[in-house]
């Protein structure tokens, strides 16, 4: 990664630290993707009307693309069958291509979050309101920010790291 881009990881993660403080998602914070089952997707469906979700990528479901867990491709699939889901990430295009062709869902790299016009076109592509859209991401700043703005229910996830990532034995090579 270039000086410039550590800089800019550097000053969003600072902002997200001050964001945080101020913004809560408005659904809850998961510890996983994993952690929504069969039972948080009917609460969400009953409770708030939830027909889409936006995924973001990069430190929400995956750390890195190499290796895709096995775990996330199950958890994905089963939101896939029960929401509508578009992954929205500030990532390169070849990283979200990669997992969305896998998947078969829409994408849109380089968003450039919280910037509502990537939220606008994923909600557009889904075919629904705002309202009934939920976005996971694991960045106050971006994610729950941009989310909010737009009128859509937000949720976090802890950002995966080197302490928190999933098993190796979990990975699929891809």
């Amino acid at each position: 990664m270039s000086l410039k881009g550590k800089v800019y990881v550097k000053y969003v993660m600072a902002l997200n630290r001050i964001v945080r403080s101020q913004l809560r998602p408005n659904v809850r914070r998961y510890n996983s993707i994993n952690d929504i089952d069969l039972t948080e997707i009917k609460r969400l469906k009953k409770e708030y009307g939830i027909g889409g979700m936006i995924i973001d990528v990069d430190g929400t479901i995956l750390q890195e693309y190499r290796n895709i867990p096995h775990s996330v491709l199950r958890a994905l699939k089963l939101l896939n069958r029960e929401f509508k889901i578009y992954f929205v990430s500030n990532g390169k295009s070849r990283k979200i291509a990669k997992l969305a062709n896998i998947l078969g869902i829409g994408y849109i790299p380089l968003a450039f979050k919280p910037r509502r016009k990537p939220f606008i076109k994923a909600s557009e592509e889904m075919g629904l309101y705002p309202e009934n859209i939920m976005v996971l991401g694991d960045g106050f700043l971006t994610d729950v920010l941009g989310g909010q703005r737009m009128g859509m229910h937000t949720a976090t996830v802890k950002t995966l790291n080197s302490s928190n990532k999933l098993k190796n034995n979990d990975n699929m090579q891809r």
